[in-house]
């Protein structure tokens, strides 16, 4: 299972097959930003200056070949940049990833209709087993001491900035601690400061867009 894949799993509410927290947002980047530490795993990522370049040729899995080609041609000077326009140019990063797993029979889809009829589409956990795995081990993890092995490290660094503590510690009392695994993790896993980075710059021109719409209805009102 790709760690996207993974991280993906871990997002959704099982039952709903909608995201937790509202954390769809934060995913678009992190499942980019987890396509992209995949690669570097495998030795396919270099770094060019301040940039991602892909090395070696490109893997057999389709979603991971996009995201090989797009590194050597994704505009900007700085990794950040890279990530930012990825999942664009992956033409959805939310989109490929559920697409592998309901093709794979791990979720499903089902399109619902909501208030003023709008239609959502929500991907429930069919393969429970699958996402019990990942929760199990991304659980542990959180909870535990010892080392951590470099695929579940980089899950767990990109949960923090996907707004996933409640769901690898449930209980409050064990959130601290958890905090702490992320960051250990977050050292780890290089491409995770880079997804917080650019999830923390959208959050922030989002809040500016919101108080200069506010100022402006303020003024004109």
């Amino acid at each position: 299972m790709l760690l996207a894949e993974e991280l993906l799993l871990l997002a959704l509410d099982p039952d709903r097959g909608t995201p937790v927290n509202s954390s769809r947002a934060p995913l678009n980047v992190a499942l980019s930003g987890a396509l992209v530490a995949e690669l570097g795993l495998d030795g396919l990522v270099v770094e060019d200056g301040r940039r991602l370049a892909p090395a070696g040729l490109a893997p057999s899995h389709p979603l991971l070949a996009d995201a090989h080609c797009l590194l050597g041609t994704l505009r900007g000077r700085r990794a950040a940049d890279q990530l930012r326009r990825m999942d664009k140019g992956l033409g959805g990063a939310w989109s490929r990833v559920v697409d592998g797993l309901v093709d794979a029979g791990v979720l499903g889809r089902r399109r619902d209709r909501v208030a003023l009829f709008v239609p959502v589409t929500h991907h429930p956990v069919l393969y429970t087993k699958a996402r019990d795995e990942v929760v199990d081990r991304l659980r542990a993890a959180a909870a535990g001491d010892g080392p951590l092995d470099p695929r579940t490290a980089t899950v767990l660094a990109l949960a923090g900035p996907s707004r996933l503590l409640e769901v690898v510690a449930p209980q409050r009392a064990e959130r601290r601690h958890a905090k702490e695994r992320i960051r250990t993790a977050t050292e780890q896993t290089p491409i995770a400061p880079v997804v917080r980075k650019v999830i923390q710059e959208a959050q922030q021109a989002a809040a500016a867009a919101a108080t200069v719409a506010a100022t402006a209805g303020a003024t004109s009102s």
